[in-house]
């Protein structure tokens, strides 16, 4: 299977991440977190906009008011995508000055899933991974290189974390009611392939994983066996998320970074936002409602 970009009016982003799909609003948000954007999409006209944040956003979700819940550098931070006004909700005890936000997702009761990574040095495991809810900040995981995908399966039982230096995704067990995970193992462990960044989950359990630099998406059964794979022609393969009316669009964000002129050559359109129509549907975002 090979995916097709979207459009090419839309903006190369340095650092493309996050996907995530409005379906009350039927739009496609995404972060550029070098580039300092939270882009927005209506896939219906083409129309694009974006907005500025007041530092890196690593992601970007909806709450209930359809407003902006964001991991920037320094916290999280609630946006109003229309005037980009923005409001702190917390800012936690960083293990290290130089960590940032880089990845989050919500469970099915709205619950807030982030992690955090350094951003000038990835060799040191410095990030964490927090659950945000009605109670306030929780500490799930530590000694984390580079916080990354996040998911649950269809019945809520397994949580999926990545961890993308160490080239690995774990899965815990998922106490939906508790908001709790446990009994961390490897669910797949990337020895010769590119390493796992941003995931997804579809509605059969299978885990969608983007491989950078690995020039594609590789999908696991609910058993950790390989299923497929996406192939795109880019190296630097960052997230996927579902999208349109019926959740079977998969949407595929890419990086520009640090490709040097050869490499641009060999992948111009790398940056670039991407999209597959999938045989399975994916699973609805939950809105966050802390």
């Amino acid at each position: 299977m090979k995916a097709e970009l979207v459009s090419s009016a839309l903006p190369v982003s340095t650092l493309g991440e996050g996907p995530h799909w409005d379906a009350r609003g039927k739009k496609l948000y995404w972060c550029d977190i070098i580039g300092r954007k939270i882009h927005r999409y209506d896939p219906a006209s083409g129309t694009h906009d974006f907005c500025a944040p007041p530092a890196m956003p690593g992601f970007a979700v909806l709450d209930e008011q359809g407003q902006i819940v964001a991991g920037l550098r320094d916290g999280i931070y609630r946006i109003d995508f229309s005037n980009g006004s923005n409001q702190c909700l917390l800012r936690p005890q960083y293990a290290h000055p130089d960590n940032r936000f880089n990845d989050g997702k919500c469970d099915r009761r709205g619950r807030l899933w982030g992690g955090t990574m350094n951003n000038n040095d990835h060799s040191l495991a410095t990030g964490a991974l927090y659950r945000l809810d009605e109670r306030g900040l929780h500490e799930q995981a530590t000694n984390i290189h580079i916080s990354n995908g996040l998911g649950w399966s269809p019945d809520n039982k397994i949580m999926y974390y990545t961890d993308t230096v160490q080239r690995v995704i774990w899965q815990y067990d998922y106490d939906l009611d508790a908001g709790t995970a446990h009994s961390r193992r490897t669910f797949v462990e990337f020895k010769d392939k590119g390493r796992p960044d941003g995931l997804c989950v579809d509605a059969q359990g299978r885990v969608l994983t983007a491989q950078w630099p690995g020039w594609g998406i590789e999908i696991y059964t609910p058993d950790g066996k390989p299923d497929g794979r996406i192939d795109l022609p880019v190296p630097q393969v960052s997230s996927c998320a579902f999208g349109g009316d019926d959740l079977k669009t998969l949407y595929i964000t890419t990086a520009a970074e640090n490709m040097d002129d050869a490499g641009l050559k060999e992948a111009p359109l790398s940056g670039r936002l991407f999209a597959i129509h999938m045989d399975v549907a994916g699973l609805p975002e939950t809105p966050y409602r802390g």
